[in-house]
């Protein structure tokens, strides 16, 4: 009996021994529990590398499962998760079929990709969000994927895949209440809901859910955001179909979210509860602006022509003329800072030409500032960032230009060629763009704004969700000149932010809660940009 016993169990260790496994860790994507009391994910996962079938245990955040080496895998079951990434499941060779059988909080576009023998996706619970219109890409076997439960936000689309033939459409038996496409994928009608047990079970779970995101108390990073805009949809039908208990809970979660930070707030709203401005008492110097006179500007202004190019009409259309021919000839690319070299209309424009690139907005900023210099017509590139500018990598700069026919300054921005006006067609700077967004004052951004040429943009896009982010904090060079940054034989000037009242900000040389001072009109002028023991400043 003993011999026997130790054979059995040295061949057990032996099978073991010889058997592959997956280890599948924690993706790393969130630091925190998307709610509390949930762990984000489970100890490590262990898979047999050659199983033809996989199912996973409820989690807080899913994997990209097509960077694991599965190559017998036919089929995945996935139950509850808060979270799946896009490209979950991508490039896998033999998948066939995906199912999730529990409520899934948000999913992210690119479900699946390069699956060649993939049928079938199958959502058995509830939804609260999908991620981006596009959904699968290159699977020429799919034909099927089927909603079986409630989705709150459906923002899904079908957009032509000449590689995936056999798909046509959403397969909804269970219910959508709000829809990217209507025409493709309609609402359904509450009473579909309402007369359905499962489905009403499913709303209060989906509701619950939502409720555990937006009162985590640790950084869930953006799902409490997108537990907020789902709670939003899901609020009015908890209303509507009398679940009063429930949409009081949800509600007042949401209350909470709101008074916890700026995570559920859209970018318009955290700037509409912006604090003032005022008055100060910090000592201040005025702005200073090169005149044509000066060397370099009269280098590019002779050089472009730039006389021809802004023309011989009023100061707005020479502004305008200027605005588009720096926008037409200088790509813009955010991810390409500055050429070697000064940085100048000269150097940028021809190394853009050269290289057949393009350059981000700070450089199309500081071009289009130096063609207004080199006309006489005053002008500052503006740097404008969000409240978490100190977190927050992106900003965005643009130009002011001083109108002497209107008397003041107006917004161009060569990136998209861009500029604003309020309901009468007068031409806004950025200070009125920024309390008429605050106030739901009228706006209306010029029709033939673009990207590159490319693509159109929209006041929506442009005004009330990019740029409200980025006129939490202005700021400017005090000395606008031709190379007012980098090297430069000339003296380079120092940085003045406008700032609300309360702000951290700390990158500017000048911090001020004074609009009238950084809006005051162009009164002092420099001759020349020589070395400074030279200059002539009047």
């Amino acid at each position: 009996m003993k011999n026997k016993l130790l054979l059995i169990i040295s061949i057990f260790v032996g099978i073991s021994a010889s058997a592959e496994t997956i280890a599948i860790k924690n993706p790393g994507y969130f630091d925190n529990p998307i709610r509390d009391g949930y762990a984000v994910f489970p100890d490590t996962l262990y898979f047999d590398k050659y199983a033809e079938e996989i199912t996973f245990p409820d989690m807080g955040t899913f994997v990209k499962l097509g960077d694991y080496d599965f190559p017998n895998l036919r089929k995945v079951t996935l139950n509850s998760v808060d979270y799946i990434p896009g490209g979950t499941f991508g490039g896998m060779q033999n998948l066939e079929e995906i199912v999730v059988n529990g409520l899934v909080g948000h999913f992210d576009c690119w479900f699946v990709g390069h699956c060649p023998k993939l049928r079938k996706v199958v959502f058995n619970g509830p939804v609260s969000s999908s991620g981006g219109p596009s959904f699968k890409y290159d699977c020429p076997q799919l034909d099927s994927v089927l909603f079986n439960g409630l989705v709150a936000d459906f923002y899904l689309g079908s957009f032509p895949d000449e590689k995936t033939p056999k798909f046509r459409n959403y397969t909804i038996n269970g219910a959508i209440i709000k829809a990217y496409n209507d025409s493709l994928t309609p609402p359904s009608d509450l009473s579909r809901i309402k007369n359905d047990p499962l489905l009403m079970e499913q709303l209060k779970d989906l509701a619950g859910w939502q409720s555990q995101v937006l009162t985590a108390r640790g950084d869930n990073k953006w799902m409490r955001r997108s537990a907020y805009d789902d709670a939003k949809i899901l609020l009015p039908v908890l209303d509507s179909l009398g679940c009063v208990a429930i949409s009081d809970s949800l509600r007042s979660a949401m209350a909470f979210a709101w008074n916890h930070g700026d995570d559920v707030k859209t970018m318009l709203e955290v700037l509409k509860e912006s604090p003032a401005y005022a008055v100060d008492t910090i000592k201040k110097p005025q702005f200073t602006y090169v005149l044509p006179t000066d060397s370099l500007l009269t280098e590019t202004r002779l050089h472009f022509n730039l006389d021809s190019i802004a023309g011989c009409g009023d100061d707005v259309s020479r502004i305008k003329n200027l605005l588009y021919w720096v926008h037409n000839n200088i790509r813009h690319d955010g991810s390409n800072g500055f050429p070697d070299g000064p940085r100048n209309l000269k150097n940028i424009y021809y190394s853009a030409l050269r290289d057949s690139c393009g350059y981000n907005c700070r450089a199309l900023a500081i071009s289009l500032t130096d063609a207004l210099l080199a006309e006489g017509i005053p002008s500052r590139y503006l740097t404008c960032e969000s409240k978490r500018w100190d977190s927050d990598g992106d900003c965005h700069v643009i130009c002011i230009a001083w109108s002497e026919s209107l008397d003041k300054w107006i917004w161009v921005d060569p990136t998209f060629a861009a500029y604003v006006t309020d309901e009468n067609g007068l031409l806004l700077h950025p200070g009125e763009v920024r309390y008429r967004l605050q106030h739901d004052l009228p706006l209306s951004l010029n029709s033939d704004a673009n990207w590159n040429n490319q693509s159109a943009e929209t006041k929506e896009d442009y005004l009330d969700n990019y740029m409200a982010k980025n006129l939490y904090i202005i700021s400017a060079n005090l000395l606008n000149q031709s190379e007012p940054e980098g090297k430069s034989n000339h003296m380079q000037g120092y940085i003045g932010a406008l700032v609300p009242q309360g702000s951290n900000y700390k990158n500017a040389h000048y911090i001020t809660t004074d609009p009238d001072w950084f809006w005051q009109r162009p009164v002092k002028f420099m001759e020349h940009s020589k070395p400074k023991s030279e200059m002539i400043i009047r």
